[in-house]
C-alpha cells in the first residue's frame, strides 16, 4: 500500500512541476525532465497502479476472510 501511495504522490509532484516549467520542463538535460523519465520508469518497474489496487484489495480481503476477487493477469502481445 506505501508503494501505492509513494510512487503515486511521486507522480502528481512531477506532474505539477512540468506543467510550472512549461516548455523547460520537458527539455532533454533538465532536473524536471530527469525526474519525470525516472519516476515514469518506477511506476511501469513497479507495476500498474490498477494492478496494485487488486493486489491490496485481494489482500485486505483475505485479511478479513472475505471471498477472493479473481485473478488479474496481464497479456502482452
Amino acid at each position: 500500500m506505501a508503494k501505492l501511495f509513494a510512487t503515486e504522490a511521486a507522480q502528481r509532484a512531477i506532474d505539477r512541476a512540468v506543467q510550472l516549467f512549461g516548455g523547460h520542463g520537458v527539455r532533454v538535460g533538465t532536473k524536471v525532465e530527469a525526474l519525470y523519465r525516472e519516476i515514469r520508469a518506477l511506476r511501469i518497474y513497479e507495476g500498474a497502479s490498477e494492478v496494485q489496487k487488486v493486489i491490496v484489495a485481494r489482500e485486505l480481503m483475505k485479511a478479513r476472510g472475505a471471498a477472493a476477487l479473481p485473478r488479474v493477469t496481464t497479456r502482452i502481445r
